[in-house]
């Protein structure tokens, strides 16, 4: 049975980590923010494709090198491995599911849709993840991401800024469990592994208020034109 635990500050959360690093004698964890609590599942799995799954997914990746490569040479993409990382950055359905080594990161994720609207969501949640070095044993150089025959980790590598200001680092489901869209809490040994900060509704204002003074806002997640532009909406406007 997955953990879980619920905070209202960022001083509660920071130390619930804590304590569970603590009593798991681990200091190699990865966390994930949502605004909602929902499975983790993958972005492509939540969708309906109009055909066979996998299909849709290689053709996706064909379409994505394909159809204006010039808004890619920029990005200096090898393989496949950076070319579904960098959809995955920019809202491409991929197999991918986005972590940080960064637990503040993860936490604004979970704050930052945030709406006046109290049946928008039921509460935030941060995923906590232990890995160890099997986790990450995967040799992205050798293996295709479409052909990898156990759920894994790995750091992408930083073709884009926003990479490297998140800390992120994904893991990676095979196709069967795509296929069958199995979450990731429910595979083994990852099930095991898992740790849920559940966040209420009331308390992710004030959150997103501090993290803010902590340097944690959308410019210093997104630093580029966008980023600001949110951050500037959110500090202006109610």
């Amino acid at each position: 049975m997955i953990v879980q635990e619920e905070v209202n500050s960022v001083e509660e959360y920071l130390n619930t980590i804590k304590q569970y690093k603590e009593d798991k004698k681990s200091d190699d964890f990865l966390f994930r923010g949502q605004s909602d609590d929902h499975p983790l599942i993958p972005k492509i799995s939540r969708l309906h494709p109009r055909g066979d799954l996998l299909s849709t997914e290689r053709l996706l990746l064909q379409e994505f090198k394909r159809t204006n490569p010039l808004l890619i040479e920029g990005h200096q993409s090898y393989d496949d491995w950076d070319y579904l990382t960098l959809g995955q950055h920019y809202g491409l359905p991929t197999r991918l599911l986005d972590w940080s080594n960064n637990a503040l990161t993860a936490l604004w994720f979970a704050t930052n849709k945030v709406t006046g609207d109290s049946n928008s969501i039921n509460n935030a949640v941060v995923w906590v993840l232990i890995t160890g070095p099997e986790d990450y044993d995967l040799n992205i150089e050798t293996v295709h991401p479409f052909e990898i025959t156990e759920t894994k980790v790995f750091r992408p590598r930083i073709i884009k800024q926003r990479i490297n200001n998140q800390s992120g680092v994904f893991s990676i489901q095979t196709s069967g469990e795509i296929e069958h869209k199995l979450a990731l809490d429910k595979i083994p040994p990852f099930s095991d592994k898992l740790l849920k900060i559940k966040v209420p509704l009331e308390s992710l204002q004030d959150i997103r208020t501090d993290l803010n003074v902590l340097g944690v806002n959308a410019f210093s997640i997104f630093p580029e034109l966008e980023g600001l532009c949110a951050y500037l909406q959110w500090r202006y406007f109610e």
